[in-house]
């Protein structure tokens, strides 16, 4: 099941690795699954462009990584017939309020979407919902 995620340990380690081979190594969720189940997401027809670029390892914060604090978010939005995002409400929270605030304000910057699209392939707009992982592995 495709998730976004940020485990900042698996990702600082790969850092390390990358610069010490002088290679670029890129974290995956494929290599690093949350220690829990996620909600399924739903875009309402619309199609993710660059999920890999909605949330990335750095954006936990340093504070939260030390706190231990870890969970997921799951966050409900509008996509508009441009494919930008619109209108972000936290839905479920981690109960941590530094990890509240990240998903929203970063998919408005950054999300881009494939507008759904009606019955005469014109692209419309639809909500849509997904869950963010933060945590911390070892």
């Amino acid at each position: 099941m495709p998730c976004t995620w940020v485990s900042r340990t698996y990702c600082d380690w790969m850092k390390f690795l990358s610069s010490a081979l002088g290679v670029l190594l890129i974290c995956s969720p494929a290599l690093a699954q949350a220690p829990w189940s996620l909600p399924e997401s739903d875009f309402g027809g619309a199609t993710p462009l660059n999920r890999r670029d909605w949330i990335k390892p750095t954006d936990y914060p340093d504070a939260s990584a030390r706190a231990d604090e870890q969970g997921y978010v799951t966050i409900a939005f509008d996509i508009g017939a441009d494919g930008r995002v619109s209108s972000c409400k936290v839905i479920r929270s981690s109960a941590y309020k530094r990890l509240d605030a990240i998903p929203c304000r970063l998919l408005l910057r950054r999300a881009r979407f494939g507008p759904a699209k009606d019955i005469n392939g014109v692209p419309v707009a639809t909500k849509g919902h997904t869950s963010i992982s933060f945590w911390t592995e070892g």
